[in-house]
């Protein structure tokens, strides 16, 4: 009997899945234009390939892999033509290569092919069954599943497998299969993470829970779903308290831009060893990222995991007794500069507006003038720095970038206004460049935080997910 059809109705993975229930033996041929290949099966379990391309023979793959050189191939080649022998056997009775370097490499072979025949959208197939296989074919025992997980993983790339299986936050659900479908996942990877979904958990749940790489647990649930044995179902609401505690981590962090050391940790300068300790103890329970390592927590992680690197800095300033008493004099100094500042808000002010004006002029070396003088006149204004900082990032004239400066410049104008969001922002993109990745998203969910329709940080966000 001989069954027909194009690829684009029913893919490669489906019909292998077919095979596989009806447990069928003949060959399978994918006609792709000139291209050619075919598929020998046996009881629904593939067990060698050919192909008419170049590229999928022996040869090739033999001078792909630099096993033998283009002057030993030819030789070769010639010897298969005045024996009759194939190109492997050959290899082998030139000491190119060992009879178990041959069975790795026909192990190969048939796999590359097979795998080829996934990335085929509109072949034409046809399958004869109840084929008695010639001599010339070579029994192979291949996995199924791992010739599906490869396949995909080709044809497939990160981006379109998440489109496939939905956002982490999307619910997955089962369709119901028969006992038969379900046996071609028996003992796999596939049959564990099936018996996972029960129509609560998310994409990010399973793959936590998994204990392996994102990419290839996504790749797992890609095959599942292209199988047709699950689908993303609803995403899954951020509940009121996460909501909540999202607010009160990012406020809280604010609160810390202009606290001491000493305010960190809910204490003053006389507080002793003991104290400081008692208290670092309580307040790392509260923010370690650990706590926060559920899947439905990862937007909350990285904020939390900035609170509890200032704590643990906090801590280990303050619990040594020569570094304390450092710290606790230089906030004296600093105080009494405070005391002495003459400080001039209009001239500042004035300098200020000038600033913005040269900045559309583009004229940028008397803008940072101009801002660098509303600073010292007035350092308490918050869009001030912000417009130092920005300059710091831009290379003019004999002005060098200097990210450096720019975060303690946009650092400072949080620390002077807290609810301004771009201020978050451009501390994120600055961490982004460093590919400091984690602070970057705890930033850019701070201004989202102040602001939650901060679109530049909703896109940023969106491309560290990507990353």
């Amino acid at each position: 009997m001989v069954k027909k059809g194009r690829l684009k109705d029913t893919p490669f993975l489906k019909l292998l899945l077919g095979f596989h229930t009806n447990k069928v033996t003949g060959i399978l041929r994918l006609t792709n234009g000139p291209e050619v290949k075919i598929i020998y099966l046996s009881k629904g379990k593939p067990i060698f390939s050919a192909s008419n391309l170049p590229g999928d023979r022996m040869g090739a793959l033999v001078l792909r892999l630099n096993i033998v050189t283009e002057d030993q191939l030819d030789s070769a080649l010639k010897e298969v033509m005045k024996t009759g022998k194939r190109l492997g056997t050959v290899l082998v009775d030139m000491n190119l290569i060992t009879a178990e370097q041959l069975f790795d490499l026909v192990l190969k072979q048939v796999s590359e092919i097979i795998y080829s025949a996934f990335e085929l959208d509109d072949a034409e197939y046809s399958f004869i069954d109840d084929t008695h296989f010639n001599n010339e074919v070579i029994t192979l025992d291949l996995s199924l599943w791992e010739l599906m997980i490869e396949g995909v993983k080709r044809k497939f790339s990160p981006d379109k497998l998440k489109e496939i299986t939905g956002h982490s936050n999307t619910i997955l659900q089962k369709r119901p299969v028969s006992p038969d479908d379900l046996s071609i996942i028996e003992g796999t990877g596939g049959e564990r993470f099936y018996a996972m979904i029960d129509g609560s958990k998310t994409n990010a749940d399973i793959i936590s829970a998994a204990g392996m790489g994102e990419l290839k647990a996504i790749q797992i649930i890609g095959v599942l779903n292209l199988l047709g044995f699950v689908y993303p179902g609803e995403e899954k609401k951020e509940t009121a308290a996460d909501a909540s505690l999202l607010s009160t981590i990012g406020k809280k962090l604010d609160e810390f831009q202009s606290m001491n050391l000493f305010e960190k940790l809910g204490l003053d300068k006389t507080a002793t060893k003991e104290q400081i300790l008692s208290s670092f103890t309580l307040l790392s329970k509260s923010y370690h990222p650990d706590k926060f390592a559920e899947p439905r927590l990862k937007d909350i992680k990285p904020l939390a995991l900035q609170m509890y690197n200032q704590i643990l800095e906090a801590f280990t300033i303050l619990y040594k007794d020569a570094s304390r008493e450092k710290y606790i004099r230089d906030l004296e100094e600093q105080d009494k500069s405070m005391l002495f500042t003459e400080t001039d808000p209009v001239l500042a002010r004035q300098s200020f507006e000038k600033g913005r004006t040269y900045v559309n002029e583009k004229k940028y070396p008397e803008a940072y003038r101009m801002f660098s003088t509303a600073i010292t006149n007035d350092p308490s204004i918050s869009e001030y720095y912000t417009g130092l900082a920005i300059l710091e990032t831009m290379n003019f004239n004999n002005h060098p970038v200097n990210l450096d400066a720019a975060e303690q410049a946009f650092s400072r104008a949080v620390e002077l206004n807290p609810e301004e969001p771009r201020n978050y922002y451009y501390l994120g993109v600055i961490y982004k460049n460093k590919e400091d990745y984690a602070t970057a998203r705890g930033y850019f969910l701070k201004a989202l935080v102040h602001n939650p329709n901060h679109k530049e940080s909703k896109k940023q966000l969106e491309i560290l997910d990507k990353i």
